[in-house]
């Protein structure tokens, strides 16, 4: 019978798994969980949940590279994904699609031995539910963003390609693919039964939290051009999640000026981590760079200056050498702003754009925006890319806004001579389905 690929790896997986219990218990009679403190190391394994994919990262206008650095670069994928090439991967396995659905696999499996538990109802019951419901989300949310095309604010999404979903963990289930509309109805009816049991807050941020959930909402209702949910959204993740970093506290000429787990971050998730990202020879868009004014903070908090005037994205917000993905405090706040205003509430766009702000430009300098319309809206926009830069985000951003006139984006490389354009609305907004996995589910395949 076909099966989706990860399904074939997923014995593997369990027996090899990084954290928790899986390395204890070699055996597959013992593999499997059982208690609530067995789901609890199986959702505790970080090396598995809290990652995501890469190919938004390489696939949008933040970072580029010189041609000795895209010669250098160890994979077709890399190279594919960097020119939006029709078969990018040239055959070889995409971590990005099966690291994902290994993240639902063991959500499933986690489901799936809590509704045999004697313990229903009882606080861990409840938060480790809603965090197993949290993590199919966000695995499903990060595949929409990638193998899938945009949600459209105008058309028919139940006529789109979305997603395989799975709801069970079993090897023999016939896979398909589901329609957008479907697959968004999915990740919101996961989300919202996830809300209901989260707690406020989780220690550590790898696990989710009512204030994470409610950040993974506000991403997905600004998918789907629900504007005001969205903002009322991370308006509520805001009042529940109060730490705030102000980077006039920080310590700006260290290489790390950030510390593991600050206060900016409400759910840690980092990027898989590929070639292109580690090169000496990539560098910062130019004009992006440019857009940082002499007093805000974020231009040394982010980047390290080289010679010819280039710069290198390294002071990551996980304090590490992972580029950080998941919710934070300032992605929260331009939600809101954006969202707010879009729906008709320019008082408080305003209001949670120049929060955020006064938390990112030295101290004494900042004045408070006081534009109105189509200025505060591309101001909400462009600190967006400002202050999100490295994180996957913008990806979406760039498929979002170009359902708009006037705020469409033609991408465009120049590699070795020759120019590439990734137009607004081409097919090529989703990637690849992995031939391997074509090979062995069958499922249909995105156009390009």
């Amino acid at each position: 019978m076909k099966k989706l690929h990860y399904i074939y790896l997923a014995s593997a997986w369990v027996l090899s798994g990084c954290e928790g219990f899986l390395d204890a218990k070699p055996e597959q009679s013992l593999v499997v969980p059982h208690t609530l403190d067995d789901v609890q190391a199986l959702l505790d394994n970080t090396v598995v949940f809290n990652v995501q994919p890469s190919i938004p990262y390489l696939a949008a206008d933040e970072f580029e590279i010189s041609d000795a650095g895209f010669t250098a670069l160890a994979t077709p994928q890399e190279r594919g994904v960097y020119l939006w090439e029709d078969d990018p991967y040239q055959g070889q396995p995409v971590a990005d699609w099966t690291r994902l659905y290994q993240q639902v696999f063991y959500a499933n499996v986690a489901l799936q031995t809590l509704e045999g538990s004697p313990d229903k109802g009882s606080d861990q019951y409840n938060h480790l539910k809603g965090s197993a419901l949290f993590y199919r989300a966000y695995a499903y949310h990060q595949l929409l963003q990638v193998f899938a095309m945009p949600y459209l604010q105008s058309g028919d999404n139940s006529k789109t390609l979305g997603i395989v979903l799975r709801d069970r963990a079993d090897i023999n289930a016939q896979p398909k693919r589901a329609s957008l509309e479907d697959s968004y109805r999915q990740l919101v009816s996961d989300l919202e039964m996830a809300l209901a049991l989260l707690p406020d807050s989780s220690v550590p941020k790898t696990r989710p939290s009512r204030a994470a959930a409610l950040g993974l909402m506000s991403r997905v209702l600004m998918d789907t051009f629900q504007f005001r949910q969205a903002a009322e959204s991370a308006e509520k993740a805001l009042g529940i999640y109060v730490e705030r970093v102000d980077f006039n506290t920080l310590n700006l000429s260290l290489p790390r000026p950030f510390t593991a787990f600050n206060g900016e971050m409400v759910f840690y998730s980092s990027l898989l981590t590929n070639g292109f990202m580690r090169s000496a020879e990539a560098s910062v868009d130019s004009a992006l760079i440019a857009s940082y004014g002499p007093a805000d903070l974020r231009k040394q908090a982010y980047f390290i200056a080289r010679a010819g005037g280039k710069f290198t994205f390294s002071k990551f917000l996980t304090g590490t050498n992972q580029f950080f993905g998941g919710i934070s405090v300032g992605e929260l706040y331009l939600t809101a702003a954006e969202g707010f205003f879009r729906s008709g509430d320019e008082e408080k766009a305003r209001d949670f754009l120049n929060r955020l702000l006064a938390l990112r430009y030295k101290t004494g300098f900042f004045e408070p925006v006081v534009s109105t319309g189509q200025v505060l809206l591309d101001r909400i926009v462009m600190e967006r890319r400002k202050e999100l830069v490295g994180r996957g985000l913008r990806w979406a951003d760039i498929r979002r806004l170009n359902q708009w006139e006037g705020s469409k984006t033609t991408l465009q490389r120049s590699v070795l001579g020759q120019e590439y354009q990734l137009l607004p609305g081409s097919a090529k907004y989703a990637f690849p389905i992995p031939d391997e996995e074509l090979a062995r589910s069958g499922i249909l395949q995105n156009p390009r």
